[in-house]
């Protein structure tokens, strides 16, 4: 089936992350209980969802508990400290190379465009100077469950009014993005330097050319195998 869509992981993914953890230093010293333990319940909480409730409730009741707060004063302080000051960092983050001119030219060859992250989107797109048209751009968060749940990605392929088979994900994160992605039925591209033995993504690459190569590919030919990376005889 060919490809209709592209979708983006953003973090590790449109900008490198070791950029993200020198300008998130200061944030990280300042504030590292925290970040621990939010890193902690996201992890809980991709084993075990819990969808019972606003995300970002859920979030801040289990942070909470950790910490010794009430889920008011997590909730405050993780907008505070994580979705405001860390969101600063943006502004001064550069773009992996040829990530614009891949997203430009995907949306002139008629492909839907579109942004799946983990973390809310707000202003980080525009602050990365991604602030064009996109199709959709939402965080897994609204879903109730983060990834590598199949949830995100399957309203991901029903915001672009597509089959998970039309849509092919691209991702720095095997575990989430790649097998997150494939529970749902979409392909997955993974960026990466150090491919993976026995890769189950569909492309694995380390320069956005080659990305648009194998997208080109598939859309030149409608008998292209988004799942294999074959042409048929």
């Amino acid at each position: 089936m060919p490809l209709k869509a592209v979708a983006f992981d953003v973090d590790g993914t449109l900008y490198p992350n070791a950029s993200m953890y020198l300008h998130s230093l200061g944030l990280a010293l300042s504030h590292l209980r925290l970040l621990k333990t939010l890193e902690t319940v996201r992890a809980e909480l991709r084993q075990t969802p819990d969808n019972s409730d606003d995300f970002h409730r859920v979030q801040a009741r289990l942070v909470g508990a950790h910490l010794g707060l009430s889920p008011e004063r997590a909730y405050a302080l993780i907008e505070a400290r994580v979705y405001t000051r860390w969101y600063r960092i943006f502004k001064k983050l550069k773009l992996f190379p040829g990530v614009l001119e891949t997203i430009r030219d995907f949306r002139a060859a008629g492909l839907k465009v579109a942004v799946l992250s983990d973390f809310p989107i707000r202003h980080r797109l525009t602050d990365l100077g991604l602030g064009g048209p996109w199709d959709c751009a939402f965080s897994s968060e609204e879903t109730g469950f983060l990834k590598p749940h199949p949830r995100p990605f399957h309203v991901l392929a029903e915001r672009l009014d597509l089959t998970p088979a039309e849509v092919l994900y691209v991702g720095n994160s095997y575990t989430y993005d790649v097998l997150g992605a494939l529970s749902a039925g979409m392909p997955c591209a993974h960026l990466t330097r150090t491919p993976r033995v026995g890769s189950r993504a569909v492309l694995s690459f380390s320069r956005y050319d080659r990305l648009r190569e194998f997208v080109f590919q598939s859309v030149a030919n409608p008998g292209y195998d988004t799942q294999t990376g074959r042409v048929p005889v």
